[in-house]
């Protein structure tokens, strides 16, 4: 996706918003790049979770207390169908599993490295500072949850794009539609090779920041996160990734050259 293009028609939203609203000054706003994209905008709409009874702060038993109500809702239907006996066992089997992969599926960032340090998660978690991941199926998205200090504090919604859905076929369409939603165009990212590692576009509200992560043309990622945990990330992070160049000391030192600082001490348990 190209990131001009997407401002681009972000500006004409903002525009075509600005007409329904009577806002006179929206385009001398859309030429002022540098300062639209100084913060993310704040929605004329409330940022809302999707998932009922799901909200920030929650323990991860409560976030499954909530999920296990909507499995109960989703099977519902399905009880008025059946007769029982060995059909209805098998559908109370279905609900317990549906419900207990949930539970299963945390994954807690400690000390050790995880399999998902190879996916797009990859920027979304630390490593060591009490930090956990728990993933729900249904209806055939998947979403993450995020805890730290075991408080809900972040959920990642995947969604698929293609003709008919609720978002739209692809990502400029999907983006243009949660702008006109919101009541205005987002703010574009692009991937600086750090923090940001495919084009995202952000809002937020008094609460919560969403961010639109692009994964190709036809998926993205909804990304909501608490504000409130966004501002404290520092402090809530004290233990911070450690950089291993993997040059031994006296190597270092002789690259330095005979009038540079010393650099720090050899360690005495390390094999030359």
């Amino acid at each position: 996706m190209n990131a001009k293009r997407l401002l681009g028609a972000l500006l004409t939203v903002g525009l075509t918003l600005a007409v329904a609203t009577q806002v006179t000054d929206v385009h001398a706003k859309g030429k002022k790049e540098d300062a639209a994209v100084a913060d993310p905008p704040v929605t004329k709409k409330a940022i809302a979770l999707t998932l009922s009874g799901v909200s920030w702060g929650q323990s991860p038993k409560q976030v499954g207390d909530a999920l296990d109500k909507l499995v109960d809702e989703d099977y519902r239907p399905r009880y008025k169908e059946v007769q029982p006996g060995i059909q209805m066992k098998d559908l109370d089997a279905q609900i317990a599993e549906d419900k207990s992969q949930f539970r299963r599926s945390r994954i807690d960032f400690g000390k050790l490295p995880t399999g998902l340090d190879g996916t797009p998660l990859r920027g979304e978690y630390s490593y060591n500072n009490k930090e956990a991941l728990l993933s729900f199926t249904r209806k055939g998205e998947l979403t993450y949850f995020f805890f730290i200090q075991e408080r809900l504090w972040k959920i990642i919604e995947e969604k698929k794009l293609a003709e008919g859905a609720p978002l739209g076929k692809n990502y400029m369409e999907a983006v243009v539609k949660l702008s006109t939603n919101y009541g205005i165009p987002g703010r574009v990212r692009q991937p600086d090779g750090a923090a940001i590692s495919s084009v995202e576009v952000d809002w937020k509200d008094a609460t919560s920041h969403l961010r639109a992560i692009q994964r190709s043309d036809t998926a993205l990622g909804l990304a909501y996160e608490d504000n409130g945990t966004v501002a404290n990330l520092s402090s809530l992070r004290p233990n911070k990734p450690t950089v291993d160049n993997g040059i031994d000391p006296d190597v270092a030192a002789m690259m330095r050259g005979p009038d540079a600082a010393p650099g720090p001490p050899p360690d005495p348990k390390k094999k030359k």
